[in-house]
């Protein structure tokens, strides 16, 4: 597949969803996920499009999701997944993502075996091949099908298929749920989560690339994108303002940036 074009590996992809039928997408709003619903249309099979909701998840950006997707013509189906109050996951320890994706997942399979779905499928990209992911051990022991992968689509292809596409997200910054701002064997909490979604929500209109407030109780710790740095340096007054105003002590900035 050297040197072959994101437009034609993106035809391999809906032929493959095609040739499946009846498939069910584990949407979230991110751009992987957005061009992964998009193949699923665009191939004529009958789709059923499930999010996970709860307290991991940032409201706004949800809303923002589903409505994204009804414009692309499917109403997702939101699925309550209730982390926080599941001792596993609440522990925090080094197999949280690892124990969210198959909470997450077994709600989808219960929803698609209702529906007579035999298809699950899911977003990753060939990049996240070389990244440490825990959560895709969990969906290679489900049978959890990547179709991205499979049709060899990088997180760089994926952006430029969605921008030629016309689809509005394809510069939006990559996120994670808010639970991995907690540092691990703190123990999770809707408290927490929404401490964490206000700050970050605090920050949003300085529109810094890749922000990130890791939530250290007292103390808040800021990430951006690495030329963000010096921006954020120079707003550190305003920044630490914000952030003190939702009851942080102390406030730092993550030198190495995200």
């Amino acid at each position: 597949m050297d040197g072959e074009s994101a437009w034609s590996k993106y035809e391999r992809l809906v032929g493959s969803i095609r040739a499946m039928g009846r498939v069910a997408i584990a949407y979230s709003g991110g751009v992987d996920s957005t061009l992964l619903l998009k193949a699923a249309l665009d191939s004529g099979a009958a789709v059923a499009a499930f999010m996970a909701v709860g307290e991991t998840f940032p409201p706004e950006e949800q809303k923002a999701a589903i409505s994204l997707a009804k414009g692309l013509g499917v109403e997702v189906v939101p699925l309550k997944v209730d982390l926080v109050n599941e001792g596993r996951f609440a522990r925090n320890w080094e197999d949280r993502c690892y124990i969210c994706k198959r909470l997450i997942f077994e709600a989808i399979k219960e929803e698609a075996k209702e529906l007579d779905i035999p298809h699950i499928l899911e977003g990753s990209q060939v990049d996240d091949l070389g990244q440490a992911r825990p959560g895709r051990a969990a969906l290679m022991e489900m049978g959890i099908r990547s179709p991205l992968v499979e049709a060899g689509l990088t997180k760089a292809e994926v952006r430029s298929l969605l921008k030629e596409m016309g689809v509005p997200n394809w510069d939006a910054p990559s996120n994670t749920c808010l639970a991995t701002r907690v540092p691990h064997d703190v123990r999770i909490t809707a408290d927490i989560l929404r401490r964490v979604n206000k700050a970050e929500a605090a920050l949003a209109p300085f529109h810094f690339k890749e922000l990130r407030v890791r939530d250290h109780e007292y103390w808040a710790r800021v990430e951006v994108a690495k030329d963000d740095l010096p921006r954020l340096f120079q707003e550190r007054e305003a920044v630490t303002k914000a952030l003190k105003g939702l009851g942080y002590r102390r406030v730092a900035i993550a030198l190495e940036g995200h």
